[in-house]
């Protein structure tokens, strides 16, 4: 049985990180019903261990790891259902508006090379604080920042090419 304080705690830390978590999602869907739903997944799951996240030093960093998981998961989903409906991959590309070309770009980087960039250069964390969360190295951190930029970098360049 849940304590009230618990539903309270619950409660602000919903309040507080909800917004956050939904831009985070959109930047790495470019759905924005996915960007809805993606968080709420992952809150539902921070409730069902509460009373063990509540005592981790940052639940937000814990909840945003399971959406940066979904996410993940939800691009992989899609590529399974383009390639299983007969789609190529740059069918699915090329039908996105200008706007998703970046979230096309983070999806083809590997999970933690996306959320280091997504953290560092789409929420302004510190490459000490990226690192933190990642649980990694500050040198790993910078390593994937590095890559991550050029292979987003040669995406939008070539996506740029191909719509002139």
């Amino acid at each position: 049985m849940r304590e009230p304080e618990d539903e309270a705690a619950f409660d602000a830390f919903f309040a507080d990180a909800w917004g956050r978590l939904v831009s985070q999602a959109y930047l790495l869907t470019g759905n924005r019903e996915t960007a809805q739903a993606l968080p709420q997944e992952a809150f539902l799951r921070a409730w069902k261990r509460w009373r063990k996240v509540i005592t981790y030093d940052s639940p937000e960093t814990w909840t945003r790891k399971v959406l940066h998981n979904l996410c993940i998961e939800s691009w992989r989903r899609q590529r399974l259902e383009a390639r299983h409906a007969g789609v190529s991959r740059t069918e699915v590309v090329e039908e996105r508006s200008h706007d998703h070309e970046l979230v096309e770009a983070m999806k083809s980087l590997p999970g933690p090379q996306a959320r280091a960039l997504l953290l560092h250069d789409g929420l302004g964390f510190t490459v000490a604080d990226t690192a933190r969360e990642l649980e990694v190295p500050d040198g790993t951190v910078k390593s994937w920042l590095s890559r991550g930029r050029g292979v987003v970098k040669d995406r939008m360049r070539s996506s740029q090419e191909r719509t002139r």
